[in-house]
């Protein structure tokens, strides 16, 4: 399998390959929001609102 083969997936390369970059970035997001809020949650006086 060479790379253009497997980019183009029977033309529906462009899709997956935007799917799959939406779900990463979003996972990616997901972790620093969690890493963020515990890191503000240990602050003293704890988390602000």
């Amino acid at each position: 399998m060479n790379w253009d083969t497997f980019f183009s997936l029977q033309g529906h390369g462009p899709y997956l390959m935007g799917a799959y970059g939406v779900t990463i970035a979003l996972m990616a997001w997901e972790v620093l929001a969690l890493w963020r809020r515990a890191r503000r949650a240990r602050r003293p006086g704890g988390p602000r609102r």
